[in-house]
C-alpha cells in the first residue's frame, strides 16, 4: 500500500530537471531510508509523486537561494553532504550549469533510522544508499560527481578548498550543524560559502560567530503548507546586493 502525501501545487508543477527511474523495490526501499514520510510501491503512479516530490524541494530552495547563486562565480569544486539520492545534485548542474564544476558528494550506505531533529554525529549518521545514487546520477547523465564513502572517508580526508559546500535535510536539520562545523571549517577558503538546511527551532551556537551568517526563509514542498530556512555562512562578506542583504538581515541578526 503506498501513501503519496500532498505537495505545494506551485513548487510540484514546476518544470522537471531531476529524472527518477523506473520504480524498482530497491529503489523503494532506499527512498524509505531517507524520505521516512513517503511510503511507495514500485508503480509508475509513486514514481511520478516522488520526481514532483524531489524537483519541488529543489526548486523551493533554489528559488530562496537565487540572488546568492547569481552573485556568486560559478563553483568551481562542490561538496555536498548527504546528497540522499541525488536530487539537489542533478538539479544544480542542469539548472545552474554547473556541468563543468567538480562535484564532490560524501554520504553512506546506512541501515534505517527514526530520524530525529539536530541530534548528534555518530559514526553512522549517513543513510544514503551510494549504488542507487551512483545509477541515478547516470540515469541523469550528470557524469561530474564523485562519490566519497562516508564508512572510508573522515570529512578531513576530503581534498577541502571547496568553493561552494551545502547540505540540505542532513547536516544541520537531522544531524545538529556544531558537531561538523569545525570540520566543515577546514574545508572552506576564505572566498566559500556553505548553505545547510536548518529548522525552524534552530537558535544558533557559539561557533558561529567565526563566520558571516544569515538565515533566508525557504518554501517547502511537503509538507505543503510549511516553511523551513536555510542558513548561509560564509568568511567574508557576500558579493550580494544591499537590498538582498536588507532582506536576509545581517551577520548577528
Amino acid at each position: 500500500m503506498s501513501e503519496r502525501p500532498e505537495l505545494d501545487a506551485r513548487l510540484a508543477s514546476m518544470e522537471i530537471l531531476f529524472r527518477s527511474p523506473t520504480f524498482t523495490p530497491e529503489l523503494v526501499a532506499a527512498i524509505r531510508r531517507t524520505g521516512r514520510h513517503l511510503i511507495y510501491t514500485p508503480d509508475e503512479a509513486c514514481r511520478e509523486h516522488w520526481e514532483r516530490d524531489q524537483n519541488g524541494s529543489c526548486w523551493g530552495e533554489y528559488t530562496a537561494l537565487a540572488p546568492l547563486l547569481d552573485a556568486l562565480p560559478k563553483p568551481r569544486r562542490v561538496l555536498e553532504l548527504g546528497p540522499g539520492l541525488g536530487r539537489s545534485v542533478v538539479f544544480f548542474v542542469k539548472k545552474c550549469g554547473w556541468s563543468e564544476s567538480d562535484i564532490h558528494v560524501y554520504d553512506g550506505t546506512g541501515t534505517p533510522i527514526e530520524y530525529g531533529i539536530l541530534g548528534p554525529r555518530t559514526t553512522d549518521s549517513f543513510c544514503g544508499d551510494l549504488p542507487i545514487l551512483n545509477d541515478i546520477l547516470a540515469y541523469n547523465n550528470v557524469r561530474n560527481v564523485t562519490v566519497f564513502n562516508a564508512s572510508r572517508f573522515t570529512l578531513l580526508d576530503l581534498p577541502g578548498n571547496y568553493d561552494f559546500i551545502y547540505s540540505f535535510y542532513s547536516v544541520g536539520f537531522h544531524w545538529a550543524l556544531e558537531y561538523f562545523i569545525d570540520d566543515v571549517n577546514a574545508l572552506m577558503a576564505p572566498h566559500s560559502v556553505a548553505v545547510f538546511t536548518v529548522p525552524p527551532v534552530f537558535t544558533g551556537f557559539p561557533g558561529l560567530s567565526e563566520f558571516y551568517y544569515r538565515i533566508v526563509q525557504w518554501k517547502t514542498v511537503w509538507p505543503a503548507d510549511a516553511w523551513l530556512n536555510l542558513l548561509i555562512l560564509s568568511k567574508v562578506q557576500l558579493p550580494v546586493s544591499a537590498r538582498v542583504l536588507q532582506c536576509w538581515g545581517n551577520r548577528d541578526g
